[in-house]
């Protein structure tokens, strides 16, 4: 998978991807959702006849997971063709999904970020976190990454494990909460019920990346830093449904009912506008589309094929 497709390759798709979606080019239902004490399972379809193919991807998120020194999130991808239906391809969505999630962080990024931006935050460590950072550096020439997470060692080791794949840009973790004012670019990559920052620790200007929260029940972001901000999302009709930090909001009418934030998809096609001012705080707010999925699948299929990399199988 990593041979196939890596970042800059991603985030290109990732264009694709969304202005597909609201270009009503793919097919992707809205995901389901299935829960128990220990975690959720969630399973996304999608059809791109672009590719001729059909995707399903069934995604484990397990918090517990991190106390036994497994992947938090985990996933398969089953690739169908679209003429007959026939099974095409089985992959790991582990990484596909990582990829992807920072991938789409990354094109919001020069879409909606200030281009000059020097100073980002990362909140989290787990198993977004380092295509998060690649998707910030991707698409900003930023100088600083401060890296937050509630246990300090986690950071410290992030930092240490990555600090050289991340050159010439310096990892910073746990640093004095003053300077994420500092911060012209954040994302959150957890699995947090509530929010991770306050709202004061917020500059004018800011772009954030919120990508942890997927249920109504979480929320990375402040309600107060939410209700100033310009919000983008990836799918309208998910996010206001299942992402809590937009869902908290418009429940407790610090938010419309009316409330209709633009997709990323309408800021590409030019339908819609995104960053009207330096001094903008702007919110990209992603629960992950099937979209995404099937892009990045046809790309490393095709890339499989063309060059042999894979298993062959019989069924």
């Amino acid at each position: 998978m990593r041979q196939c497709l890596g970042m800059p390759r991603a985030i290109d798709l990732m264009h694709q991807a969304f202005a597909a979606l609201s270009q009503g080019e793919v097919t992707a239902p809205q995901r389901t959702k299935i829960s128990s004490d220990q975690g959720t399972m969630l399973y996304k379809p999608a059809l791109l006849p672009a590719a001729g193919i059909f995707v399903v991807k069934s995604v484990s998120v397990f918090p517990g997971n991190v106390t036994q020194k497994l992947p938090v999130t985990t996933g398969i991808l089953l690739v169908n063709d679209a003429t007959t239906g026939l099974p095409l391809a089985l992959m790991d969505a582990e990484y596909l999904t990582a990829l992807r999630t920072g991938a789409a962080a990354g094109l919001a990024c020069r879409l909606l970020a200030n281009p000059n931006s020097r100073q980002g935050a990362l909140f989290g460590t787990g198993g977004q976190a380092y295509q998060q950072l690649q998707g910030l550096l991707c698409a900003l020439p930023l100088d600083e990454v401060f890296v937050f997470s509630r246990h300090k060692e986690h950071a410290e080791v992030f930092c240490r494990d990555h600090s050289q794949a991340s050159s010439p840009c310096r990892l910073i973790p746990n640093p004095d909460r003053n300077r994420l004012h500092e911060c012209q670019v954040i994302s959150t990559a957890t699995t947090s019920l509530t929010p991770v920052f306050q709202d004061l620790e917020i500059a004018a200007g800011t772009h954030i990346n919120g990508i942890g929260s997927f249920m109504p029940t979480m929320a990375e972001v402040p309600a107060e830093t939410v209700c100033r901000a310009t919000v983008i999302v990836d799918q309208r009709s998910s996010c206001l449904n299942e992402a809590g930090d937009l869902r908290q909001p418009m429940d407790q009418g610090l938010l419309p009912a009316s409330f209709c934030p633009a997709e990323l998809g309408e800021i590409l096609s030019g339908e819609k506008v995104g960053r009207r001012s330096p001094e903008e705080l702007t919110f990209f707010k992603s629960v992950g589309n099937a979209a995404q999925d099937v892009v990045c699948a046809a790309e490393v299929l095709r890339q499989a094929e063309a060059t042999g990399i894979g298993t062959t199988i019989e069924i």
